[in-house]
């Protein structure tokens, strides 16, 4: 019988954790990611004006003029929000990141692939003051 006690306190206990622990953890939203953000090695600038029902971004891009931004969407995989925008504009057909937002540090990080270069860049945006 004091081995059942025992147990019984035990997984209590441990179910207790579990849900102080998933109370802790801050639901990420899609609008988290409004605003302006920059990319430290060079200054380029994306800029979320609203992230619709459908995924979909209203964004900018300027380098530092405007650049034409084609699309861009939001996905969420299992705890990450994933971002995708592609820019087609005189020197960049079709061009595009692949980024995933880092809330613990508030920063997109990922992957510009420069189709006319033929090269994929790591890169990351901070959040702009």
């Amino acid at each position: 019988m004091r081995n059942i006690s025992i147990f019984l306190i035990l997984v209590v206990s441990f179910f207790s954790f579990i849900h102080a622990a998933q109370s802790q953890h801050k639901t990420i939203e899609y609008k988290d990611l409004i605003g302006r953000w920059v990319r430290p090695d060079g200054g380029y600038v994306l800029h979320f004006k609203a992230v619709n029902d459908d995924g979909s971004i209203d964004a900018e891009y300027l380098n530092p003029n405007p650049i034409n931004v084609s699309m861009a969407k939001v996905s969420n995989r299992s705890d990450k929000i994933d971002i995708f925008v592609e820019l087609r504009d005189i020197g960049y057909p079709g061009s595009f990141y692949t980024l995933v937002y880092e809330p613990d540090r508030d920063r997109l990080v990922g992957v510009y692939h420069h189709l006319v270069h033929k090269q994929n860049y790591d890169i990351y945006f901070v959040r702009a003051q």
